[in-house]
């Protein structure tokens, strides 16, 4: 239904004077989100020069301070605008060229060939089996693309092996490394963000 012409008069100085919104990139970046809490995994849906919108398994309140480490190596530090199920937005505390982040985290992954995702530090125990054996291990850390444990068998490199974490789905993975009592494995499944996330939350909630 058209508007009357008085009421379409008042409203027109009010969207001309009204500050255009800054750009708003949509993406979907996974990053580490340092608080208070800890260190959480955080999934960023949009970013624009003046803050960003994420996902985050930790119970965070207004105000809250946090940075997020995105996996170029980049920090971005703001505060915590609002929440709503399990997303929030952030204001940072200085405004960020979106194309110069982005174009960085492009080129470092070129350089870098892959960058790893974000390793969270956790101390919990841990289950190995291969070769139709058990090993009882520690877990050090943890991403959602492979793990370091301490061990007391010596493992071989490429060796496959099924993890089991109590709270997370058994995950096989290839040996990169093992040197003085500890391996590095990558997954042949990632962990899914929500896996990871809320495992991570539940162990900081036990600590």
């Amino acid at each position: 239904m058209p508007l009357p012409k008085e009421s379409a008069e008042k409203r027109a100085p009010d969207r001309a004077h009204r500050p255009r919104e800054a750009r708003v990139t949509t993406i979907l970046l996974i990053g580490k989100m340092i608080s208070a809490h800890g260190e959480a995994l955080c999934r960023i849906r949009n970013l624009s020069n003046g803050g960003l919108m994420a996902e985050v398994h930790v119970p965070l309140l207004v105000d809250d301070p946090v940075a997020i480490e995105l996996k170029a190596g980049d920090q971005l530090s703001g505060r915590v605008r609002w929440l709503c199920e399990g997303r929030m937005g952030i204001a940072f505390d200085t405004p960020v060229d979106v194309g110069t982040v982005l174009a960085r985290a492009t080129v470092r992954s070129i350089e870098q060939g892959l960058v790893r995702a974000p390793r969270f530090a956790v101390d919990c125990r841990a289950e190995l089996r291969g070769d139709g054996r058990r090993h009882a291990g520690r877990l050090v850390n943890v991403s959602q693309g492979g793990a370091r444990l301490e061990v007391d068998f010596e493992a071989e490199q490429d060796q496959l092996l099924t993890l089991a974490i109590p709270g997370l789905p058994e995950r096989k993975g290839g040996v990169r490394w093992a040197s003085d009592g500890a391996l590095g494995m990558a997954f042949v499944e990632p962990l899914a963000f929500e896996e990871l996330g809320g495992w991570l939350a539940w162990q900081q909630s036990q600590a």
